[in-house]
């Protein structure tokens, strides 16, 4: 594999991919295809003889009720208005040559995000005839993190990395908290953020405001992110 330098000489077991670079290069849309499926099948099979995790876990969040015409993108013609599905966030444990590190993959705050997200907070009012219904499927089953990282012989505090595979509905205050003594639930743990994104959050486009928390990561330290500029391996 093609690795580069780390992103951050806190994660040094963190860095930069590099295997896809010249694929994505390729400028006309079908080559660029083939290009990257035989640059993926190599990074492949570098992954599969490199090194592997200690174990990977996944863990439910929260229920979810989502319009079903944006589940499915109206290719399957369900007679009801809404799913339901469960949100989960992954626990992966490697093994790095800095020692044993822990990662949660999209460890949404719920409440925060039911309460910030505009797409969500317009459809918990439009369901306020269903109130006690709506709200007995939001609240279903969800046992925190915490108590759920427990389980498995961990705390908030042995995580090492949080990383979302994008910032929608995400108010990143809980979880990493604002300063001022408040360090959050996770408060030992950097957060893995492309730049990109990142740097968007400030001047959204208007059709992606409806699925941010506006002020979602307002007063987060600077320090507790990591902005990513390329692909990763961990």
């Amino acid at each position: 594999m093609k690795i580069g330098e780390p992103f951050d000489e806190r994660l040094p077991w963190i860095r930069r991919l590099h295997d896809l670079d010249e694929a994505r290069g390729v400028g006309a849309p079908a080559p660029r295809i083939e290009a990257l499926r035989a640059g993926g099948r190599a990074l492949g099979d570098g992954l599969r003889a490199g090194a592997r995790v200690r174990a990977v876990k996944t863990l439910p969040v929260s229920p979810l009720i989502y319009p079903t015409r944006f589940a499915f993108n109206g290719v399957v013609p369900l007679p009801w208005p809404y799913v339901v599905m469960m949100h989960r966030c992954l626990l992966v444990q490697l093994d790095t040559e800095h020692g044993i590190k822990n990662i949660l993959f999209n460890p949404t705050d719920p409440d925060a995000s039911q309460r910030g997200t505009p797409f969500f907070r317009n459809l918990t009012a439009s369901m306020s005839g269903l109130g006690p219904i709506a709200d007995n499927v939001i609240k279903r089953g969800n046992r925190p993190l915490d108590e759920q990282l427990a389980d498995v012989g961990l705390s908030a505090s042995d995580i090492d990395v949080l990383a979302f595979d994008h910032f929608h509905t995400q108010d990143l205050r809980p979880l990493l908290g604002t300063g001022n003594g408040h360090a959050g639930r996770f408060p030992n743990a950097l957060l893995l953020a492309p730049e990109d994104e990142w740097e968007q959050w400030d001047d959204l486009h208007p059709m992606q405001r409806a699925w941010f928390v506006a002020d979602g990561r307002d007063g987060v330290p600077t320090d507790r992110v990591v902005l990513t500029d390329h692909d990763a391996v961990l």
